[in-house]
């Protein structure tokens, strides 16, 4: 528990009704407020939000987000986007997006445009900093890190192992001496977003990331806990987040781009206002295609979405990307999503592994076969999550910060590597109860060979050749 000032005590006193609300299974209730090297950190460098704070080491680069746009508008297109904490005019480069936040996090304006790109590094003036976005040729390898469920403060959700993994600096550190790695493609986050109601942890956390970080392609999955800090809808309130906030702070190319009266442009979909009516908060105060993507990254093909929309609106939208899969054949699909299992907020047949089974029972989907793999979060460990006789074929990335009772206290990530000719998922666990800390023997290698150069450290998850098989589907 974090010892309190006699401020904190009153604020923590303040929140003891809430905190008293039931809270999802399997989390238990954070201090109520932020702790002390937080509070100091801001002190030092200014509030996240706050206009002018200058953010570590001084000037701070572009807070950059790159994604892959909709498969279905071409291999080459892509989004760009900066996020600021104030509106901005970018004489270098036609953002046709320059909008402040609406409804959470409003003290940030995002400014976006998809952009048409050539394979190999895009050089880009934006705001007169230099930014080169490199896209991988189409059916070439790539490389790239994911995780799930980080968290490094306690003030909302108990984040049990913040200080004993580390979490905040160790995170940093491994990102930043990964993406040194001119190789790597690709940084994905499957939901709960550092339990972050606010903003200002998120923040916090990504301007210390390296620009070489932020310049690579992102695909950032809405969890329970980005929807109701507390877990579920049993305990929503007014305060609560929505995914709104993350929505527009990790912008994507969704499918709500392409459905009237939202475009390219205005390509978020903001007409569920949660506040309306008197609000609804115990339940979804969002669209489910402002999180549902997919879009194919070299040779590998992504299907992201939010288990907290309902299966029947969401079921054209698979069908339409399993469509874009046959026609563009990637290797292998993997389905991001957050929720393991139905329950805190999942709709019914919405979580990973349920939506998984039902797409490969749809004439549209089942050519993909034993190609299509998944990948989740929710449960706080890290594991091979499920496999037949062709091999796993879903992978658990949900131990990083958290704890859970179904495992071992453990921290980690995974290495995703399609180049060469095989599609691998090598595991780094840098801390566990019975390995140790092995977080300084990985940084190391990391830092002076690249995740690829170290991979003796690591679990092999899966390792399959690259081999698309051609569909017998003829499309209407």
């Amino acid at each position: 528990m974090v010892a309190l000032s006699r401020s904190g005590l009153v604020a923590a006193l303040c929140c003891l009704s809430a905190e008293l609300r039931p809270f999802a299974l399997g989390v238990s209730s954070g201090t109520g407020v932020f702790e002390p090297w937080l509070e100091e950190l801001w002190a030092t460098e200014g509030r996240p939000g706050s206009v002018g704070g200058s953010g570590p080491g001084g000037a701070k680069p572009l807070e950059l987000r790159i994604a892959k746009a909709l498969g279905s508008k071409g291999y080459n297109k892509v989004r760009i986007s900066v996020i600021g904490q104030e509106p901005q005019e970018f004489t270098d480069f036609n953002f046709t997006y320059n909008e402040q936040f609406k409804y959470r996090w409003t003290e940030n304006f995002l400014h976006s445009a998809l952009v048409d790109l050539q394979p190999g590094a895009n050089k880009f003036s934006i705001g007169g900093q230099q930014v080169v976005v490199d896209l991988p040729a189409e059916d070439e390898g790539i490389r790239g890190v994911l995780w799930s469920d980080p968290c490094f403060s306690s003030k909302y959700i108990n984040c049990k192992y913040a200080d004993r993994f580390q979490t905040f600096n160790h995170s940093i550190a491994m990102l930043n001496a990964a993406f040194a790695d001119q190789s790597m493609n690709m940084f994905s986050i499957l939901g709960d977003n550092f339990y972050d109601q606010t903003g200002e942890l998120s923040k916090t956390f990504f301007d210390r990331l390296s620009p070489e970080v932020k310049r690579r392609f992102m695909l950032i999955v809405s969890g329970n806990h980005d929807n109701w800090v507390c877990g579920g809808p049993n305990c929503g309130t007014k305060s609560d987040n929505f995914a709104i906030g993350q929505m527009q702070y990790y912008p994507s190319d969704t499918v709500a781009s392409t459905l009237a009266p939202q475009s390219d442009s205005i390509f978020l979909d903001f007409s569920k206002d949660p506040d309306a009516n008197g609000g609804q908060y115990n339940s979804f105060q969002n669209v489910g295609t402002n999180f549902l993507v997919y879009h194919k990254l070299g040779n590998i093909g992504f299907l992201g979405f939010s288990g907290a929309a309902e299966f029947n609106d969401t079921l054209p939208h698979f069908k339409e990307a399993c469509q874009y899969f046959n026609e563009s054949k990637p290797a292998t699909v993997f389905l991001l999503g957050h929720w393991n299992k139905d329950n805190d907020g999942a709709r019914p047949g919405m979580s990973v592994p349920e939506v998984r089974t039902e797409l490969l029972k749809l004439p549209e989907c089942a050519f993909l076969g034993d190609r299509l793999k998944y990948m989740d979060g929710h449960q706080h460990c890290n594991f091979v999550h499920d496999k037949d006789a062709t091999g796993p074929f879903g992978f658990m990335i949900g131990a990083h910060g958290m704890d859970d009772d179904s495992c071992e206290a453990q921290a980690g990530f995974l290495f995703m590597d399609s180049t060469k000719g095989r599609v691998r998922l090598h595991y780094f666990e840098t801390a566990s109860e019975s390995r140790g800390d092995r977080f300084e023997e990985i940084l190391a290698c990391v830092t002076s060979h690249g995740l690829a150069g170290c991979t003796q450290l690591a679990d092999t998850w899966l390792d399959i050749p690259v081999a698309v098989q051609e569909s017998t589907i003829e499309w209407v």
